[in-house]
């Protein structure tokens, strides 16, 4: 009989793969701007954009610093899997917050990997339920990435050319402006 691990590492393995084709309605409810986990833009002056920034980050900073230092961490040989569980424990204790940030699929997931991790017997099945893990947060992740509002950028936060700079450094110089 598998235990509760086993069981968790499957069910990522799975809902991974259905991410692969299908964008989870959280993100899509991002990217049409119906956030409905809070009163998001009542006191963002009526905008979204800073939810985004924050998602785009959290998940960035997730998948790539906190999980891959979690694995490098499982796989080194100066640590126990005590230490490791440990490590998991108390960088992953944000399932309630990003629920109410409308990350549903994570928040489920971040609960069952802390009760789970529990049930855990050797490193190498650490390691391979964080693997697992890391798969789903990193699919999420294309989908916050793949969906995010790049074309901000070009409107909004052109490069300055170099008449623009000779301009900025000639107003600058102005009296007005002293």
């Amino acid at each position: 009989m598998s235990s509760a691990w086993q069981k968790l590492k499957e069910e990522l393995a799975r809902v991974t793969e259905e991410l692969s084709f299908k964008c989870p309605d959280e993100i899509l409810r991002f990217h049409y701007g119906l956030i409905t986990h809070s009163e998001a833009g009542k006191y963002s002056i009526n905008q979204y954009f800073g939810h985004w920034v924050h998602l785009y980050a959290f998940y960035m900073g997730y998948t790539e610093q906190v999980l891959g230092l979690q694995i490098q961490t499982a796989m080194d040989p100066n640590y126990s899997l005590e230490q490791c569980k440990d490590l998991y424990r108390r960088s992953s204790t944000f399932g309630p917050m990003i629920q109410y940030g409308g990350q549903y699929t994570l928040g489920k997931y971040a609960d069952e990997m802390l009760k789970a991790i529990d049930t855990i017997e050797s490193k190498e099945d650490f390691l391979s339920l964080l693997r697992s893990w890391h798969g789903l947060v990193s699919r999420i992740y294309w989908w916050v990435h793949w969906y995010f509002p790049w074309g901000l950028g070009p409107a909004a936060f052109q490069r300055l050319t170099q008449d623009d700079v000779r301009e900025i450094v000639r107003l600058s110089q102005t009296k007005e402006n002293r």
